[in-house]
């Protein structure tokens, strides 16, 4: 009778053990580590938690993406790099406007879920300049050239673009933006900017050259996206 009592309270304790081993490698036990319970494991390796200010809306599924993946990997060096800006700086200097992707091999460059594309802001750049984008994220880094980027707050008389008629949803513009806040870019910095945040680049003497990865939100087709 004794030894059945053991065994029975043996198993009860393995059980436990399993139980708890198991709720703490659970999406729930997770959940709770991250949330700095402070009798979970490793409280002081917590991941961050973020709060966005902008809801996600429901998504209209299925949202086709592009239809090709690249096979190769492809390799830019930094001389590439810094003579697609030097390139892009002269031609806007002489008054040539030029397609800022044919200065670097193998842009635009697609895939399913992102795209890379090369952007060059002139020196004293009039019209249009502030924009938003609903349905991407914009990973950029400065690939040349120095000047400032406004981001956030929100455009002032924002509309919507319009091509040939035609709206495009999810894509704002307008020439300036309110509340936003300033940074000063150079060479090798980096910026990511959130869907639906309003930004506006500007530009120093020599132009802005940079590489923007357009991370799509799965909100709209590839067509939309600019």
């Amino acid at each position: 009778m004794n030894m059945t009592l053991m065994s029975t309270f043996a198993w009860t304790a393995v059980a436990a053990v399993g139980c708890a081993a198991g709720y703490g490698l659970s999406p729930a036990g997770s959940l709770r580590a991250q949330r700095g319970d402070p009798n979970a494991a490793n409280a002081q390796h917590q991941a961050p938690e973020f709060t966005s200010v902008i809801p996600a809306p429901q998504l209209r599924q299925p949202v086709p993406m592009w239809p090709n993946q690249p096979k190769d990997t492809t390799y830019w060096s930094i001389d590439d790099i810094r003579k697609a800006h030097e390139t892009l700086s002269a031609a806007y200097a002489a008054g040539r406007a030029v397609d800022p992707n044919t200065a670097l091999h193998d842009f635009p460059y697609w895939t399913r879920t992102h795209a890379l594309f090369v952007s060059h802001t002139p020196y004293r750049q009039t019209g249009v300049t502030a924009n938003q984008h609903a349905g991407y994220a914009q990973f950029i880094v400065v690939m040349g050239g120095t000047g400032r980027v406004v981001a956030g707050g929100q455009i002032e008389k924002r509309e919507m673009l319009s091509e040939g008629g035609r709206p495009i949803p999810g894509e704002y513009r307008g020439a300036s933006i309110a509340g936003g806040e300033t940074f000063t870019l150079k060479e090798g910095d980096w910026i990511s900017i959130p869907p639906d945040t309003p930004a506006r680049f500007q530009a120093d003497p020599g132009g802005l050259t940079c590489m923007v990865m357009k991370v799509n939100a799965m909100l709209y087709p590839w067509d939309l996206i600019r």
